[in-house]
């Protein structure tokens, strides 16, 4: 049985946008992941190694998206479950990215997600 790891609600502001106009400004994305990992021997000796560090997901992640421009969520989603799996000890990773686009008042938000594993990045 695997065991999982999740990390909700991660923000930043980035420059993204379909249209050149969107990315004129920063935007705030949402990203949800969720990583399958075996975590059982970190647990059973309460030792963090071998484990997801949230604190370091969320700098490297930030990091990422914060320095560049996207035209698509898709291209942010593909991008963190990257890191995910090639900086973290993860077997395979969901990534969901949320935006509410400014432009679409009477839209709530948009949103993609992905299940990537190791297999999918070949180095």
């Amino acid at each position: 049985m695997r065991d999982r790891v999740h990390g909700n609600g991660f923000s930043y502001d980035v420059r993204i946008g379909f249209h050149e106009y969107e990315r004129h400004i920063r935007q705030r994305i949402v990203i949800d992941w969720e990583a399958e990992t075996t975590w059982r021997e970190a647990a059973k000796a309460d030792r963090p190694r071998g484990i997801v560090d949230y604190y370091e997901a969320n700098l490297k992640i930030g990091k990422m998206i914060e320095a560049k421009e996207y035209r698509l969520i898709e291209a942010v989603a593909e991008e963190v479950a990257h890191l995910l799996v090639s900086e973290f000890p993860v077997d395979r990773v969901r990534v969901k990215v949320t935006k509410a686009p400014f432009d679409m008042p009477n839209v709530g938000s948009v949103a993609v997600e992905c299940w990537r594993s190791r297999e999918d990045f070949p180095s």
